[in-house]
């Protein structure tokens, strides 16, 4: 059995333990600079809290650690576990910076041991089954994806690090747009993107939104001086082309536009929504449009996908080596240079290249 160590106590740190534990992963040991949150955390999962990283890192019962804590932390805090001699599972975003990237890439292999993205949409049963049929040429070469994710009210703690560029890097694209960008590369393959045209908008303030239901309590008079709303056009070098529609908050109706992945290929198409137990494809058939629904095997599709990422970081902790499909670190630098470009395309206001 592995056993891990997790830094952060909030609800995403919550998520990864739960996942873990059904997994068969012992949960040994939690860091929380929020002294009563790490004290409700431990209780909660049946393991110890800490006072610090280094205590935390000091464990030798542990194999690896789990780090999800704000952005601004992410490259500084895998840096010093990799160089404690831990395995490590790195919620996304990687880093705040292409640099900050290549630090934690250093620390990687100077170390020997396994840095794991949480790329956690790869494992959503649908995405593993689109990328099955992908791969099996059934909807020909893909020539274009149009990736969709629009929260209506979803803005995470307005006024907090969320909302904070200092500390977040951004705003939407950062913090939920990098799933499908990350996702679109991941099922296609395509790993060469050389340019993008992105505009940022934000629409919404303290006064003009009303809270609903988040990862974070709204801070009021806080900071909100990132982003809301993204849109941006992908080219790679292949001439596959990925179309992001991201939002926090929207004005438009709810369902208006349906969450998910249009997926257009040379022979077919498919229409996924990440949590659903069925996908629909589309093809001709003797030159006429036909279409077929495409059941997918789950239990509970969120669940799933973060049972199957932790299955891949124990599996990485027992071997020494990350399997195959799960996200490595240059997934994480790989995304992080699409983000960076966006929000330069955005800035200049026009298409840009993409730095690698």
């Amino acid at each position: 059995m592995t056993s891990i160590g997790l830094i952060g106590a909030g609800m995403i740190a919550n998520i990864h333990a739960e996942a873990a534990k059904r997994i068969g992963t012992s949960i040994a040991v939690v860091y929380d600079p929020r002294e009563e949150r790490a004290q409700e955390f431990a209780s909660k999962h049946s393991c110890d809290a800490v006072s610090s990283v280094e205590a935390l890192l000091a464990r030798e019962e542990i194999d690896g650690v789990v780090i999800a804590v704000p952005n601004d932390r992410h490259a500084e805090l895998a840096i010093v576990a990799l160089n404690a001699g831990k395995h490590v599972l790195l919620e996304k975003p990687m880093a705040m910076s292409l640099i900050q990237c290549d630090e934690i890439l250093s620390a990687r292999n100077a170390s020997g041991k396994v840095l794991q993205m949480g790329f956690v949409c790869r494992y959503s049963p649908a995405a593993v089954k689109i990328k099955e049929i992908i791969e099996s040429g059934l909807i020909g070469e893909v020539l274009h994806i149009q990736a969709t994710l629009l929260r209506q009210r979803g803005i995470p703690g307005m006024g907090g690090w969320f909302t904070t560029k200092a500390r977040s890097g951004g705003g939407c694209l950062i913090d939920i747009g990098v799933h499908f960008i990350d996702l679109v590369m991941h099922i296609t393959s395509k790993k060469k993107p050389v340019r993008v045209s992105g505009k940022c908008t934000s629409a919404f303030t303290e006064a003009t939104y009303a809270y609903e239901e988040m990862w974070s309590t709204p801070v009021r008079n806080g900071t909100f001086d990132v982003e809301d709303r993204v849109r941006a056009l992908l080219s790679d070098a292949s001439g596959t082309t990925f179309q992001f529609d991201i939002s926090w908050a929207t004005h438009l109706p709810e369902n208006t536009m349906k969450d998910g992945l249009l997926i257009e290929g040379t022979l077919g198409s498919l229409v996924v929504d990440l949590w659903a137990n069925e996908l629909t494809r589309g093809f001709s058939e003797n030159g006429n449009p036909k279409s077929e629904i495409i059941s997918v095997e789950l239990n509970d599709a969120w669940d799933d996908a973060f049972d199957s990422e932790h299955r891949a970081f124990a599996q990485a902790i027992e071997t020494e080596q990350l399997e195959v499909g799960a996200g490595s670190g240059e997934d994480g630098k790989l995304v992080q240079s699409i983000v960076d470009a966006i929000y330069a395309s955005d800035e200049l206001g026009r298409e840009v290249n993409i730095e690698q």
